[in-house]
C-alpha cells in the first residue's frame, strides 16, 4: 500500500511535463478529508443500528488513501507554483449532473453513477453523448475558462447563471417561457 504512494511522488516531475505547455490547470476542489470520513450511524425506531453503507465506503476510503490523492494534489500545486502556472479550483457540486455543451442538468441516481453500464453521459437536450468522466472534465475546463475571462465563476450554478445573462437569445426564451 505504501509503495504505491511513494512511487507517485518522486515521479511527479515526469508526470507534470505536460504542465510546462499550459498556463492554467483546472481541478475539482475536492475535500479529500470529507471523502474518507466515516458514515454517520443510522438509528431505527427501536434504537437499533441500521445499515449506513460504511462497509461499502471503507473500500473507497482505502483506495483514496492508497492512491495518495491529497499528496498528489499538494505536490501538483507546488510544481505548478514553481513553474509559474495558475491553478483554478472548481466546485465539484453538479459537475457529474450537467452537460458540458449546453449546461443542461441531466440527473443521475447514485445507482446510475456507480453502475458500469451507465458510464456514458447522454444529454436529451443537445444530443451530446460521451464518457461521463470526460463530460465532467470538459465541464470543469469550461467553468475554469469562464473564470479566466474575468468572471467570478467557480461552480456550475454560477456558470449557468452567467451564460443565461450573457446570451440574449436564451434570456428572451426564458422570459417568454419557452425554456425552463
Amino acid at each position: 500500500m505504501c509503495r504505491q504512494q511513494w512511487i507517485i511522488l518522486p515521479n511527479l516531475t515526469r508526470m507534470v511535463k505536460p504542465v510546462v505547455d499550459v498556463s492554467v490547470i483546472f481541478l475539482e476542489d475536492l475535500q479529500i478529508v470529507n471523502l474518507v470520513r466515516r458514515c454517520q450511524a443510522k438509528l431505527g425506531k427501536n434504537r437499533q443500528f441500521l445499515p449506513n453503507g460504511q462497509s461499502a465506503k471503507s473500500g473507497l476510503n482505502k483506495s483514496l488513501q492508497d492512491a495518495a490523492t491529497y499528496q498528489f494534489l499538494e505536490v501538483l500545486e507546488y510544481v505548478a507554483w514553481k513553474l509559474g502556472k495558475k491553478i483554478i479550483k472548481v466546485d465539484p457540486k453538479g459537475t457529474s449532473q450537467h452537460c458540458w455543451e449546453c449546461l443542461n442538468q441531466v440527473p443521475k441516481s447514485l445507482s446510475e453513477r456507480f453502475a458500469p453500464r451507465h458510464e456514458r453521459h447522454s444529454c436529451p437536450k443537445c444530443g451530446q453523448e460521451l464518457d461521463r468522466d470526460y463530460n465532467s472534465a470538459l465541464l470543469i475546463q469550461k467553468i475554469g475558462l469562464l473564470s479566466t475571462q474575468g468572471e467570478d465563476i467557480t461552480s456550475v450554478k454560477t456558470a449557468v447563471k452567467l451564460l443565461w445573462l450573457k446570451n440574449p437569445l436564451l434570456s428572451r426564451r426564458r422570459a417568454s417561457g419557452v425554456c425552463q
